[in-house]
């Protein structure tokens, strides 16, 4: 078993006609490299290797994505496994931010997200040089994060809404200082420390995880 499982669905929609769908297939390896220091970090390794589980809408492994807010599946070495949902963004200040509004007006991730843990991570350079290093990103426990929200200790900024290729989704975001350290698990800050390049081909450049 992989410590990293994948969950990509096949539909019409493709790295060729989505920027979006492009943009995160690009940055998963600096991701998966995150994920495997991040936990390592709390004694919680990750298995070796990692799996891209492919399969249409129809199928019923892609609930995990579809209906349930899960993009990976992590397997661990103590054994047990999680659950998780990535965001990269190329914009913005550093926040920690979730869907709260879909287009259509449907609820958004916050509402229907199960992942156990949920990142956000801004690879600002991607757009113009290729460049698939994460400037900044947070890790968080997800169900402790919704726990503080009920407690109202999370100082939401104002609604936004993204208007980007015709899209009216709006998204709830907090600031990495604001999050209550208790739901955080890592974060590197957006001047931080090198470490040694990710062993993939797509790195142009040293990639700085921490």
């Amino acid at each position: 078993m992989s410590g990293i499982e994948r969950i990509q669905i096949n539909s019409s929609w493709s790295p060729a006609n989505d920027w979006r769908l492009k943009m995160s297939r690009d940055l998963t390896p600096t991701a998966d490299a995150v994920y495997r220091q991040a936990f390592s970090a709390i004694a919680m390794n990750l298995e070796e290797g990692t799996d891209i589980i492919e399969c249409t809408k129809q199928e019923a492994r892609a609930r995990y994505d579809w209906t349930e807010g899960i993009d990976v599946i992590l397997h661990f070495v103590q054994s047990g496994k999680a659950t998780l949902q990535e965001k990269f963004l190329d914009f913005s200040p550093s926040t920690l931010t979730f869907e709260e509004e879909k287009t259509d007006g449907s609820p958004g991730v916050w509402y229907y997200c199960t992942a156990q843990y949920y990142m956000v991570a801004y690879a600002r350079r991607y757009k113009e040089y290729e460049d698939l290093d994460f400037q900044d990103w947070m890790l968080v426990d997800f169900p402790r994060l919704k726990r503080a929200d009920a407690a109202a200790l999370i100082p939401w900024g104002e609604m936004r809404r993204n208007a980007r290729d015709g899209r009216r989704a709006s998204f709830r975001w907090v600031r990495f200082d604001d999050v209550p350290a208790s739901c955080i698990i890592g974060r590197r800050d957006f001047r931080a420390i090198t470490l040694p390049p990710v062993d993939h081909p797509l790195v142009p450049r040293q990639q700085s995880l921490f």
